[in-house]
């Protein structure tokens, strides 16, 4: 009798299905077999839905529907794409792609005929040219104009430039600086090892280095932040531009 219970005992908790089911039916009781069934029936459908999803794409409405309704309806194809990747379902997410692509490319058309023809977007869009000779003399002015209002500056203004001794970016961004800027600018320059003034550091909050600050004697002196990182000599030039140009708008207020 014992024997006999260990095994009803078994049969009911080492069922693969969910116990709760058992417990919760009081009015079928001990068939727990059935609800075992009905659960496994259950799992087999789910797997069988998931197993047999598909894309299924609205073609004839898609011209009607709006981005946002576009952008959802890709998100659910891609999902059911990558849950079952069949042929069928990975060419309907890729021809829906091409669709994208295609309505993408026919604003874009309007855009460039809007850019060449309204006079306002066209003057704002022609102060940069598109030819690579038009883009040379367009920044090769804008190059002359850097370095004329730096030159100006040279005699009150300079830059002050966190680094430490094992800082390999420091090494080169020094390079830089001492083989072009300073011949050519006539600008002073300070390096500030921040392992040696901490104190340095901690006021100008830096974290990281080459740290790159303007500095502009006034009567109080104007000093900001230009740059972090190592940086390529025009963009410095630009920096440099980009700082003075603040300071003579009264600062970043």
């Amino acid at each position: 009798m014992i024997i006999l219970l260990f095994l009803t005992a078994g049969l009911v908790f080492g069922s693969t299905c969910e116990v709760k089911y058992f417990f919760k039916d009081r009015e079928r009781g001990w068939f727990w077999k059935n609800v075992c069934i009905e659960e496994e029936n259950r799992k087999e459908e789910k797997e069988k839905k998931k197993e047999y999803e598909i894309v299924r794409i609205p073609w004839d409405k898609l011209d009607g529907m709006k981005p946002s309704e576009i952008r959802k309806l890709r998100e659910k194809v891609l999902e059911i794409a990558v849950s079952n990747p069949t042929y069928e379902n990975v060419k309907e997410l890729y021809r829906l792609h091409v669709y994208m692509l295609k309505r993408a490319r026919k604003f874009q058309e309007m855009a460039t005929l809007v850019a060449m023809t309204d006079p306002e977007v066209s003057a704002y869009g022609g102060v940069i040219p598109v030819s690579k000779m038009g883009r040379d003399i367009y920044f090769g002015i804008k190059r002359e104009n850097i370095y004329r209002k730096i030159l100006s500056y040279k005699d009150r203004a300079g830059l002050l430039i966190a680094v430490t001794e094992t800082c390999p970016y420091c090494k080169a961004f020094k390079r830089i600086v001492d083989l072009y800027l300073i011949p050519e600018t006539g600008w002073s320059v300070k390096y500030v090892d921040i392992n040696e003034n901490p104190g340095f550091a901690r006021n100008l909050g830096i974290r990281s280095v080459p740290d790159i600050f303007l500095v502009v004697m006034d009567e109080k002196p104007f000093v900001m932040r230009i740059g972090t990182g190592y940086m390529a000599y025009d963009m410095l030039l630009e920096r440099i531009y980009r700082g003075l140009e603040v300071y003579e708008r009264g600062g970043l207020e």
